[in-house]
């Protein structure tokens, strides 16, 4: 039984939380690297896949990010043959494109922010942000963290935005309402092995206005209710993901997924909870 645990350049928390708990519980692993992964195709059919380290085999295939590494891609696609993965590879796929993960989402009928899917023209999103109303929230389909992510207030930032946005390529544009009575608090929930296992309230620091921990927010354990927990569920479900992470706005309206994340990191979760975390992933990977 040996899990494989892949590194990234965009985040070592979550790799090495994990590599940790498997030395805990006594579970081989094998480290992936990302960018070197590869697949190899034989010609009556047989697969491989290798990194620089040589052959990757193991059991478990512990949860992944793609965003960045095409390449990986179809390794781990080969790789999710063989070994138990929580997410398979297009329900990865699918959070990491937030475009396609609304489209999802609503054809599996759950409640989320309201969202517009626009070609990169400054006029046609000028146009969508008029209707909705500023202030508005713009963003690529992929990214992380706050990345790619801007607010405009009025039709001069969303100008700028679109500016610095543009400065990354082509792409579909995100609109979407600045939901302000929820302005600077979201509500993150972590499954694994299709189970709740953290579930915290986040506050962006002024004058952040993304609730991210990485852009200083800080959170507090709190508890799902009834209707947010079949959200979270219903979100995961939807995408196909047995570990996610999903970020819920708590609007008079009632909760909406603003977010789902195939590779959350759940590190900073763990000052909240007296059960590791990290361990109850590993065991659900197994």
């Amino acid at each position: 039984m040996t899990l494989a645990v892949a590194r990234n350049p965009y985040a070592s928390n979550v790799p090495d939380s994990l590599i940790a708990a498997a030395g805990r519980l006594g579970v081989p692993v094998r480290t992936v690297d990302l960018p070197s992964l590869r697949a190899g195709i034989a010609p009556l059919g047989e697969v491989t896949v290798t990194d620089q380290a040589g052959p990757v085999v193991a059991t478990g295939l512990a949860p992944f990010l793609l965003f960045g590494f095409p390449a990986a891609v179809h390794a781990l696609g080969v790789l999710a043959r063989i070994a138990r993965a929580q997410n398979p590879v297009d329900g990865v796929l699918l959070a990491d494109d937030k475009a396609a993960a609304a489209v999802r989402l609503a054809q599996a009928r759950v409640a989320q922010v309201r969202t517009e899917i626009c070609p990169f023209d400054r006029a046609q999103v000028a146009a969508v942000a008029a209707e909705i109303g500023y202030p508005v929230v713009v963003k690529r389909a992929h990214g992380a963290q706050g990345r790619w992510v801007r607010r405009a207030a009025d039709p001069a930032a969303l100008a700028t935005a679109l500016a610095e946005l543009a400065a990354e390529g082509p792409g579909a544009v995100i609109v979407q309402p600045e939901v302000t009575e929820c302005a600077g608090v979201s509500v993150r929930a972590v499954l694994t092995g299709g189970q709740l296992i953290a579930v915290t309230e986040r506050r962006a620091a002024p004058p952040e206005w993304r609730s991210n921990i990485a852009g200083g927010a800080a959170q507090r354990r709190i508890e799902l209710t009834g209707e947010e927990n079949d959200l979270v569920h219903g979100a995961a479900a939807a995408l196909g993901l047995g570990h996610a992470g999903v970020d819920l706005l708590r609007t008079g309206a009632g909760p909406r997924v603003l977010e789902v994340n195939a590779c959350p990191d759940f590190t900073s979760m763990q000052p909240h909870y007296q059960a590791d975390l990290a361990e109850a992933v590993v065991r659900a990977s197994l």
